[in-house]
């Protein structure tokens, strides 16, 4: 059966179960059919009811898809009550199915009682009717002109029953609760006569006679002050049988105190908490925390984002402490009113049938008695909670409260526990309990079941995608019969809805995932909300410098108070690093986010115009003092900078090309060459009316950038085109200087000592002819330094390196200054047995470790790994030096670069050594060692060279 209530919040419930209709709009589609149950509402009305005079172009289309999701949402059993006729959309269930109808029917059964003098059942009948109502009708209409004459029929009903509730208990003898409330009536509306008149009356009768004519003075006052009238004809007629002592006035005896019901708790009930039948995965170690923090505090709350098993978690724990103390459940996810938080605690208690002021009974009921009480689903209602939490807890000294929400109540000596996503990985390198869930699950529907290892692969995939939340695991568990693990690995990605329904009897209230987070999402206030739908495009998180540039609307609302607002309600997540914090979505979020956002066109143009401006700020500054923060800045926003790339490359190629030319430097620091370099061809590609010199730009970067790659016939071919295109050296002198410039490193690297002098005093000469930054000076006497070396002058070529080292530190150019000293162990490492001039290359090596440490730069690091492994060979064991040069070789490959493009600086003899030093099976053990090893391990093998 489908049940709605419009009186208060739209409430839908399908047999029992309230049903999540997601956000403003469906609500406001579904109460504009409510108006009119069983007859079709055009689509002309429920247009203006829905949108008012903010209609869109599309609105019948729109209607459309939102009743299709609405069905969705109702599930099958009911889908065919939203029914769609050439009238337009109807709500088709009888009126006895909607508390308005049932409202109605109560108040005019409980008038036709009390006329036939049956007081009690009268009674009953209003009181049933009372606890029909929630609020204003049709609260998510507004003010909507097309329901002021049925809004307010019902209004006036109600205080038609609030009057006649307390006509009936006079006449049935409860003169006292009646006399309280008609005290509370008159106030809330003063200008109804006939709660005067039963107010009055009721004091007559309980031998106040001088207040109840007082009463009768004061509406009398009221009524010709405010409304210039004078008391109707009953007002005026009961002061007269008061001043008369009707005898009549006094038929009815207040009867004495009803008896308490038998069966009615006057002490909370024990309650046996059901504990899921599946098996609980993970989680030992939140267990153990909660163990301890509720043994230490008396308020601990379980925060973390939808799906991510705070339920469950809660449950498991009770039913793990054993029987020493009570323990209740209060489910709180489909409570919608806050008035009924306190109802909810109250019913977990067993204090169903008491009547009176809920929040004294429980506190009343719990005061000494000691227990835990678990509020879960707390988030929606988190003000009453919090002040329930507070009565309680400075009321019931034995009192423990445990709470679950996705944000923290708030409230002096809350303790919180964060949960984080089962881990996909354990920390010995294992599975981690993410994968052990989803295993779990799936021998749960196929005993015996046994997973191969594309299965595990398969299933670590799975679990990765969606976050490794316990929710959305159980869900693609669901679907391994009809899909195996492999095939929902291969749709996960792009398909959320491969995800299984949630099962019946779990602990989720949502039907699915997507209703889960949606649940999160449509809570948010409108500016929140408004934020995070613009967050999606950011991959790996941001900063709230970048979150502020994508704003979609301006607000008086900073960016970091809307961001620490969306971190509190679990919907981001924060990592806090050395550089501040970055701001992520998990990817279940994102993809929600992407689906849901109205204008996602404009949310990744917006993230597009920011990546743009961030790499033009930061790439303006890796030649000078502040090049490490602004290598370490790229890094971090890498995976964002690529979406960028691809977006631009699709709407906006010059954009592209400008990104990626700008990036010439990074390319190689971030160690993703491969990737660079395909950028910079792409958007050269499509970038065809680019000006000449965005086409430079980008002709410069791919010659840098195929240096590095190890591909020096490329960089020079690139340069000579850069060159060629500018024509004249003054006409953009920075950027004829950087086509010199890389054009004689990559000369350098073809071993040709005539070309490359002739490269390099090329060089000298421009700089040398007028004022020319530091930091290309200190790169022409780089190239000074290498074509002296290539030319068999080593003194003064390690004269020139180490003049360019030092003014590169002094200028702030990190690269050079580390490259400088790269060339420079080359340069020592001339002999095979000169242990001292070893030790001097590892010094030089260990400071372009540290250079290339601040600027992030991966490639020519693991290129002075690759310089270390030959003074190894000098200073260490044959095995640790192939060793080092096959981690150095397999590493660089990994990044696209080529450490072997400097070895022709290296000793012949040298070069020999290594390479006859082991036998073939030494050699393929040794190597086999070094692809194994991590960087931390690399670094210390070579510092630990220059030690021996």
């Amino acid at each position: 059966m489908l049940f709605v209530r419009v009186l208060g919040p739209l409430v839908v419930e399908v047999d029992g179960r309230v049903v999540d209709l997601g956000g403003r709009v469906p609500r406001r589609f579904l109460a504009a059919l409510a108006t009119t149950v069983g007859r079709p509402v055009p689509d002309a009305a429920v247009a203006e009811l829905v949108w008012a005079a903010e209609q869109p172009q599309q609105a019948v289309a729109t209607m459309r898809v939102i009743a299709s999701r609405l069905r969705t949402a109702i599930g099958p059993d009911a889908r065919e009550c939203l029914r769609r006729s050439e009238f337009g959309y109807q709500l088709a269930v009888p009126p006895e199915w909607t508390d308005s109808n049932r409202f109605a029917d109560l108040v005019a059964q409980g008038v036709r009682l009390l006329t036939a003098a049956e007081t009690e059942a009268a009674a009953r009948c209003f009181d049933a009717a009372l606890a029909l109502w929630r609020g204003l009708p049709w609260l998510e209409l507004d003010d909507a002109p097309l329901l002021s004459a049925e809004r307010a029929r019902l209004v006036e009903l109600r205080d038609v029953a609030v009057e006649e509730l307390q006509a009936a208990r006079l006449a049935g003898g409860h003169t006292a609760a009646a006399v309280a409330d008609l005290i509370e009536a008159v106030t809330a509306t003063p200008f109804r006569e006939r709660r005067w008149e039963l107010l009055a009356l009721g004091l007559y009768r309980s031998g106040r006679q001088a207040q109840a004519l007082a009463e009768l003075r004061r509406v009398r006052e009221l009524l010709v002050d405010e409304l210039g009238v004078e008391p109707g004809p009953a007002l005026r007629k009961l002061e007269q049988r008061m001043l008369d002592h009707d005898p009549q006035l006094l038929l009815v005896e207040s009867p004495a105190p009803p008896p308490v019901p038998a069966g009615v708790a006057v002490s909370p009930e024990r309650q046996v908490i059901p504990r899921p039948l599946s098996s609980f995965v993970g989680r030992r170690a939140e267990l153990a925390q909660i163990r301890a923090l509720v043994s230490t505090g008396r308020l601990v709350s379980l925060v973390g984002s939808a799906g991510i098993g705070k339920t469950r978690l809660a449950v498991e724990y009770c039913a793990t402490e054993g029987n020493t103390t009570d323990r209740w459940l209060v489910r709180l996810g489909d409570v919608h009113d806050p008035d009924g938080v306190v109802v909810a605690v109250a019913t977990a208690l067993g204090l169903v049938h008491v009547t009176g002021d809920p929040a004294m009974l429980v506190r009343r009921a719990l005061t000494l008695r000691p227990g835990l009480l678990v509020l879960d689903n707390c988030e929606h209602l988190i003000g009453p909670v919090a002040e329930l939490t507070i009565l309680l807890l400075n009321s019931c000294p034995e009192l423990r409260i445990l709470a679950t929400s996705r944000q923290p109540l708030g409230i002096d000596g809350e303790q919180v526990l964060v949960l984080e996503p089962l881990p996909v990985r354990a920390a010995d390198g294992t599975d981690g309990a993410a994968v052990r869930l989803l295993l779990d699950r799936v021998r749960a529907a196929r005993p015996g079941w046994q997973p191969e290892d594309s299965d595990l692969t398969a299933a670590r995939e799975i679990c990765t995608t969606v976050d490794g939340l316990p929710l959305a695991i159980e869900l693609a568990a669901a679907r391994e019969r009809t899909l195996g693990l492999r095939g929902i690995a291969a749709h996960i990605h792009d398909r959320m809805d491969v995800l299984g329904p949630t099962p019946r009897g779990s602990l989720s209230r949502h039907a699915s995932l997507q209703a889960a987070i949606g649940w999160s999402v449509e809570h948010l206030a409108e500016t929140d909300r408004a934020m995070l739908l613009r967050l999606w495009p950011f991959e790996g998180g941001c900063t709230w410098q970048a979150a502020e540039a994508v704003r979609p609307i301006e607000t008086d609302t900073g960016v970091l108070a809307t961001l620490a607002s969306l971190l509190d309600r679990s919907v981001i997540t924060a990592d806090i690093g050395p550089d501040g914090p970055r701001y992520r979505l998990l990817e279940t979020m994102r993809r929600y986010c992407r689906v849901t956002d109205p204008d996602p066109k404009a949310t990744r143009a917006a993230h597009a115009s920011w990546v743009r401006g961030f790499v033009a700020e930061q790439s303006a500054l890796l030649t000078g003092h502040h090049a490490g923060t602004a290598y370490r800045a790229l890094a971090a926003e890498l995976p964002n900078i690529k979406s960028a790339l691809e977006h631009d490359l699709e709407h906006c190629p010059v954009a592209a090309l400008r990104t990626a030319a700008a990036l010439h430097f990074a390319w190689s620091s971030l160690g993703v060459l491969v990737e660079g370099r395909n950028f910079i061809l792409k958007s050269l590609a499509a970038a065809g009316d680019a000006a000449g010199l965005d086409r430079v730009r980008g002709l410069l970067a791919l010659s840098i950038v195929s240096f590095h790659a190890g591909d020096p016939h490329e960089a020079v071919a690139r340069a000579d085109a850069a060159l060629e295109l500018l024509g004249k050296a003054d006409a953009e002198r920075e950027l004829w200087l950087h086509g010199l410039m890389y054009r004689a490193i990559a000369v350098s690297a073809l071993g040709d000592a005539a070309a490359t002098r002739v490269a390099a005093d090329r060089l000298v000469a421009e700089v040398d002819r007028l004022p020319t930054p530091d930091w290309i000076r200190g790169c022409a006497q780089f190239g000074q330094g290498i074509a002296m070396l290539l030319a068999g002058n080593r003194i003064e070529g390690v004269g020139y390196l180490r003049a360019a080292r030092q003014l590169s530190a002094e200028c702030g150019h990190l690269w050079c200054q580390g490259m400088a000293d790269v060339a420079l162990a080359w340069s020592i490492l001339t002999s095979v047995d000169d242990t001292a001039a070893a030790r001097a290359a590892v010094a030089a090596i260990d400071r372009a470790l540290k250079v290339f440490a601040a600027q992030s730069n991966i490639a020519d690091a693991l290129g002075a790994v690759h310089a270390g492994a030959y003074a190894l060979l000098v200073l260490a064991s044959p095995q640790s030096a192939v060793q080092l040069r096959a981690a150095a070789l397999h590493h660089s490959a990994r990044v696209g670069a080529d450490p072997r493009r400097y070895l022709h600086f290296a000793h012949p003899d040298l070069i020999d050594r290594m390479e006859r030093s082991l036998n073939e099976e030494q050699r393929r053990v040794a190597e086999e060692a070094g692809r194994r090893m991590t960087w931390a391990e690399m670094v210390s093998l070579v510092q630990s060279a220059g030690t021996r």
